[in-house]
């Protein structure tokens, strides 16, 4: 018995990290909810490989009127998992950043992706962004995260000073009095909801406070006791791709998080205005060195010694996004060439049994067939694009 309840805190351990987190992937160990926006297709992590989760929290979609539009993500989180260490980082994006949103022509708020293509779109700004690629997803309705703090009994937290905001477009008023205080569901979504005059940053400082103060009260064994009630509230309220499989597979890793091993980071950047709009600007190069270090599978120090050439044979001139790609991830990139004839199949080739190299540049572009041949050549790797290449 003792074994099966370190393993429900286990699994509730994982969601925590990611909003509300400590129950959704218990919850969906029962089944996978479908997705009612079709399915979004990602690919599982490898074996050993950090396990890349993004989830989202949106809202009600309300729009003035009382009419209901698409759902816009109020809460952006990426959590990474790491099952050679049991540590998770989490990296909370500003909903106002300002990124490339795929297929569409303007620089746009981050936001905007799942308010345009949903999950699937969520999902391909943020791997684009991030240059990260994320195996699940976690959507988590407004609705759902008042019930879920309200099912573990409330979550203990300073509030930092008096918060008084209405909106009657989204039937949102927020009234917290500063001070220590147990937040039922209601006042937990005010508190998170919160935008004073700190702006976006703010609310996302709050939010991971409310995250590690969640993580807390999660963890309590009495709330063990309460999985049942979290299992019903999640499965009308949240949509995911992780199945019971996955919650298996990891569970022993999973037995060992702590609030001790949960990291909260945010998006490196700052306010600022363009073209009459307030926006998070990033700031890439901080956010690049912030990926190397707790988010990429290898860092910018293992990757800058390896050296690459690139044989593009796509017939689309994928060669050169490929070297902006792996430059970004710090590897070596001494030769770009076209390949006149195309080829089906990308192809990485690990020279003089460099195995460990080709690995990193296998998981840089997460896709190819990775083989090793004991020739030398110029190059430790190289990179034969095929027409199976996406990007």
């Amino acid at each position: 018995m003792n074994k099966v309840l370190r393993y429900l805190s286990a699994a509730l351990g994982l969601l925590v990290c990611g909003m509300v987190g400590t129950t959704v992937v218990l919850l969906n160990s029962l089944s996978v909810i479908p997705e009612s926006e079709g399915a979004v297709p990602l690919t599982p992590p490898m074996v050993n490989e950090r396990v890349n989760v993004l989830v989202l929290g949106v809202d009600a979609g309300l729009l003035p009127g009382g009419k209901r539009g698409p759902l816009r993500t109020d809460t952006i989180i990426v959590v990474s998992f790491d099952p050679a260490t049991s540590r998770v980082n989490v990296l909370s994006i500003p909903r106002d950043s300002r990124v490339r949103i795929p297929g569409r022509e303007r620089l746009d708020k981050i936001t905007h992706a799942h308010v345009h293509g949903g999950i699937r779109l969520a999902v391909s700004t943020v791997e684009q962004l991030l240059d990260l690629p994320i195996h699940y997803y976690v959507r988590v309705e407004i609705d759902a995260f008042s019930q879920l703090v309200d099912a573990i009994g409330g979550v203990d937290i300073f509030v930092e000073k008096n918060m008084n905001y209405r909106d009657p477009y989204q039937d949102l008023v927020i009234n917290l009095r500063m001070g220590q205080q147990t937040l039922d569901g209601d006042k937990a979504m005010q508190y998170v909801r919160y935008r004073g005059p700190d702006g976006d940053i703010g609310r996302v400082k709050r939010q991971q406070a409310f995250l590690l103060a969640t993580l807390r009260t999660a963890l309590r064994p009495s709330n063990l006791l309460r999985i049942n009630e979290l299992v019903s509230i999640a499965m009308s309220n949240v949509r995911t791709n992780i199945d019971a499989a996955t919650v298996l597979r990891h569970l022993p890793q999973l037995d060992q998080i702590g609030p001790n091993k949960v990291q909260m980071w945010m998006m490196p950047g700052t306010d600022g205005w363009i073209n009459g709009g307030s926006y998070w600007l990033l700031d890439n190069d901080a956010l690049d060195n912030l990926l190397s270090a707790h988010f990429w599978q290898n860092s910018l120090e293992e990757t800058k010694e390896v050296t690459v050439m690139i044989r593009d044979a796509t017939g689309n001139a994928a060669g050169p996004r490929v070297a902006q790609v792996l430059r970004r991830r710090g590897f070596n990139v001494i030769g770009l060439e076209t390949v006149p004839e195309t080829v089906e199949k990308t192809r990485i080739t690990a020279h003089q049994r460099r195995d460990v190299a080709g690995q990193m540049v296998f998981r840089a572009l997460g896709q190819g067939q990775l083989v090793s041949e004991a020739g030398a050549r110029n190059s430790d790797v190289t990179i034969v694009l095929g027409l199976d290449y996406f990007r």
